[in-house]
Order: structure tokens, then C-alpha cells, then sequence
């Protein structure tokens, strides 16, 4: 039986999301459902990644899986800034970039609550692998435990330090037994340095070499943006003492794949216990025309190592691990993060982590 169409030809789904995010573009809202994004309320949106769906199948796992003992099968990617961002970095996979061409958020737009989001998707999770239950390719047990994600990862869109409650976010995940790896493009240093809880891990994107690159590259909302995004640095440091922190280079061939010594710079000022070297992935947005880049613009897996490499020259920083599905190498700050790299568990079971540093 066809789906029950609405009056203006659309379906049922479409009408209960209308009605749930209001001020979403119409163009947008169409969109997100065709890209599989599952929306949990006015700007907040969950996905299952490709290494989930490779993970309930019994495949390759997620590069964070081998660097930190993340269960990809059990992670939740979502977002809680569905429609903001103030970057549009050429090589992003998201719609960010062209976000404005789908239409104006409307004046109905207001705040959701932490402790709404959440379970709102959480719930959204659950929907996500409902349909494994029946797959006979995945084990029950699989599907029995990504039905109760123990990992979030607030990296699917946008940038969630404009969302003005993520401290309380990270709290109520936290609050469940969940760990947390949130990703924040760094220029909002005066929050990050008032959040009143921090992720299990903080990750800082770390794009470009220098202004120019960045200018041009990342096309910030804001040209103040870059001395916003070394002051985000200088954060980073503090709260290394309070969280495991990260620098995640996103490199892309002729846009920011040159200039080391400026990256070696960042990394100095930072000092994250982690750096990740990761080639651009030419999926999704990173295809559309006007960014002007191909299957060439990603980075070889060999190239990746030996920028990971210089870098270690210059930092003395160590190669641990890599993931080469991924185009990713991993470099710890000293022998203590190398050791503490992959998270403990509450009495060795996936839940909250029992030092939220372990560093």
C-alpha cells in the first residue's frame, strides 16, 4: 500500500516534522529526509554513519573505535545546531555551505531544552537501527546493544558551541552512563571556557596553516574569526586539565595541505594530548559544483603518513596508531596519552568514564 499523502502530496513523516521544527525551510526539511537525517525537535538531528552500518554488520569499525576504544555500533551522531554554522569549509561533507539556498529559518524558531534533546535522540537512535532487528547479517546481541548507544558523538553538523545549553547537554548524557566527543571549530573560546561540563573529549577542528588559508578555505561567517580561533587554542590548553583534548587537521589537496610549520604552531599553543591527520573525504557535500574539488582533492593514505610523520618531527609528538579506511594517523603528545588513549569503562562495563580524563 502507498503512503498516505498529505494535501499538498507529501507523506505523514513529512507532516509530523513540519509540525515538531516549525521554522524549518520547507526545501530544507526535504532535504534532510532524503539524506536519512532523523530531526529531534527545532534544530537537532540524529544519522547512522557508515561505520555503524559496517559495525551492526560485523565489519570495519570507526577510526575512534581503534584509537579509543569506541564501540561504533553503539555511537550516536548527532547534532544539536542542525541549521548553524558559522564556517563553510569547501571540503565539508554536510549542506552547511549552500545552507542559505534551501531558505531562511522562520521567526517560530526557539531553543529546545537539554533534557528534551536528548531523549529526543536517543529516540531517534533507536529508530535509526530498528530495521537491523530483522537483518541476518547482524547478530542479535549487535542490534540488542545499538539499540541502547553508550557513545555520543556531536560531530554531524554544524558547530555545537552556539548552542547556548551544551553544558547541560553533555550533563544529561552524562547522567545516563554515556561518554561524549564533541567537535567545535574553536571560535567561541569565551564559552568553551565557561561550560560547566566538559565532554570526555574535546575536539578543536584545526583547518588551515594560517589566516590567508583560512580566509579563503574555511570562509568564515566573521573575518575576526582566526584571532577568535587561536584565542579557542590558548582554551584548549586550560582545559587540558580538565578533559582529553584533541587538535583534527581536515586535510584537502592545493586548499590547506601545505604550511606545516603553521600547523606545528597551533599544536604548540594547544597542546592537546591528541592529533589526528586526516585527508578530506570527497562524499556528500564536498561533490556539490561550486566547490570546485574532485576524487583527486582527498589525500593518499602514504601522504597522510608522512605529513603525520613531519609533524612529528616537529613537534615531538608520537605516531600511535592509524586507520587507513579512514586516511587517519594518530599522534600522542607523550607516553602517558599514548597509554591512556583507549577509555576504561565503569567497572569494565561501556558507560560513563570512570576518570573523565584518564590522562
Amino acid at each position: 500500500m502507498a503512503r498516505e499523502r498529505s494535501a499538498k502530496g507529501r507523506g505523514k513523516h513529512y507532516a509530523k516534522l513540519k509540525k515538531a521544527a516549525p521554522a524549518l525551510p520547507e526545501e530544507m526539511l526535504k532535504l534532510l529526509i532524503r539524506q536519512k537525517y532523523h530531526l529531534a525537535g527545532q534544530h537537532s538531528a540524529a544519522k547512522l554513519c557508515h561505520w555503524s552500518h559496517s559495525a551492526l554488520k560485523g565489519g570495519e569499525s570507526c577510526y575512534k573505535s581503534r584509537f579509543y576504544g569506541i564501540a561504533s555500533h553503539r555511537c550516536l551522531q548527532c547534532t544539536p545546531v542542525l541549521l548553524f554554522c558559522n564556517h563553510a569549509c569547501v571540503f565539508c561533507w554536510r549542506f552547511m555551505p549552500e545552507k542559505d539556498k534551501y531558505g531562511s529559518i522562520g521567526k517560530k524558531f526557539a531553543w529546545d531544552e537539554p533534557e528534551k534533546i536528548a531523549e529526543w535522540l536517543i529516540s531517534a537512535q533507536k529508530e535509526l537501527v530498528s530495521g537491523y532487528g530483522g537483518n541476518k547479517k547482524v547478530r542479535k546481541e549487535l542490534y540488542e546493544q545499538a539499540c541502547e548507544p553508550k557513545h555520543v558523538a556531536l560531530s554531524l553538523t554544524g558547530e555545537p558551541a552556539m548552542y547556548p545549553y551544551i553544558g547541560r547537554l553533555l550533563r544529561e548524557f552524562h547522567r545516563r552512563g554515556m561518554t561524549t566527543f564533541l567537535v567545535t571549530n574553536g571560535t567561541f573560546p569565551e564559552r568553551m571556557e565557561k561550560w560547566e561540563e566538559m565532554p570526555t573529549q574535546l575536539y578543536v577542528s584545526m583547518v588551515a596553516p594560517n589566516e590567508d588559508a583560512y580566509l579563503k578555505s574555511i570562509r568564515p561567517a566573521e573575518r575576526n574569526l582566526w584571532k577568535k580561533y587561536l584565542k579557542g587554542l590558548e582554551v584548549l590548553r586550560k582545559l587540558g586539565e580538565k578533559t582529553r583534548t584533541v587538535l583534527r587537521m581536515t586535510l584537502c589537496r592545493g586548499v590547506n595541505d601545505f604550511g606545516l610549520e603553521g600547523y606545528a604552531r597551533q599544536i604548540a599553543i594547544a597542546k592537546p594530548h591528541y592529533v589526528e591527520v586526516k585527508s578530506m573525504v570527497f562524499v556528500g557535500g564536498a561533490r556539490q559544483p561550486g566547490r570546485n574539488l574532485s576524487l583527486s582533492s582527498m589525500l593518499s593514505m602514504e601522504e597522510i603518513r608522512q605529513i603525520a610523520s613531519k609533524l612529528s618531527d616537529m613537534t615531538g609528538y608520537k605516531i600511535s596508531c592509524e586507520h587507513a579506511p579512514s586516511r587517519v594517523v594518530l599522534l600522542c603528545k607523550d607516553k602517558q596519552a599514548e597509554e591512556s588513549r583507549i577509555i576504561r569503562w565503569v567497572d569494565g562495563q561501556e558507560g560513563q568514564q570512570d576518570s573523565r580524563h584518564n590522562i
